[in-house]
């Protein structure tokens, strides 16, 4: 994992579970697995790390629209 890629950590809770997201690539797993529903916020997030492999976003773009998918899902987290 490239360290651009990596980003401050963000804590979430899901379904009970409690995990910590730290890289671009975690972030798009769990918005594709494990997210509850799929909001525009949550779509939104999506492309954004998808843009990241391409060069056109950066790590801390993709925490800010997953916190931003977070809170429109109302998924307790923390940063």
């Amino acid at each position: 994992m490239s360290r651009r890629r990596r980003f401050k950590p963000v804590k979430i809770t899901i379904n009970g579970k409690v995990r910590t997201v730290y890289n671009v690539v975690q972030a798009g797993n769990t918005l594709l697995n494990d997210w509850p529903e799929q909001t525009p916020a949550a779509k939104a997030a999506e492309r954004l790390v998808l843009d990241v492999f391409n060069d056109a976003a950066g790590p801390e773009q993709v925490r800010r629209a997953f916190i931003t998918a977070a809170k429109a899902s109302d998924i307790k987290f923390s940063s």
